[in-house]
């Protein structure tokens, strides 16, 4: 599986951060493909909380539905998708000085007959998708908007 990855110092504590990533329905306002992002189990985002997200791809919209399988406040969330694309998303918020060093991490299929450079230009891709996420959390957080979310844990 491809793999993307990357990361940015915020400044701000985890607490913070998480305080605007936990907030799944918040999506939209830092990812550059996300249009939509609306839960589908009751209760707030936790552990086995459920989503769906609507998001752009090229020139269509994609719908996913994906299940929390980790959740460590303020630290760790992880999500899989269990319904269309199949990919692993990792976000970890890691405490540096007076700072949160934010990663993000897509694990991700591709189809199998698909050549292994074309697989590695995705992941790419998708690796520079992540980092203009993280440029903008950044910008939110930084500006005093993850105040707005709810506690998120």
């Amino acid at each position: 599986m491809p793999v993307a990855e990357s990361e940015v110092l915020i400044a701000a504590p985890p607490e913070e951060v998480w305080a605007l990533i936990s907030d799944l329905e918040r999506g939209p306002e830092w990812s550059v493909v996300t249009l939509e992002c609306t839960l589908t189990s009751d209760g707030p985002p936790g552990l086995g909380c459920t989503y769906r997200s609507v998001s752009r791809f090229v020139a269509s919209k994609i719908t996913t539905e994906h299940e929390i399988v980790e959740w460590v406040p303020p630290r760790k969330m992880v999500t899989r998708a269990i319904k269309g694309a199949e990919s692993t998303f990792v976000q970890t918020c890691e405490p540096q000085g007076e700072g949160t060093v934010l990663t993000m991490r897509n694990e991700f299929s591709v189809s199998s007959g698909l050549p292994g450079p074309i697989a590695e230009r995705l992941a790419r891709q998708v690796a520079g998708t992540l980092a203009k996420e993280l440029a903008r959390i950044k910008q939110v957080v930084e500006q005093g908007g993850a105040s707005e979310s709810s506690e998120g844990g």
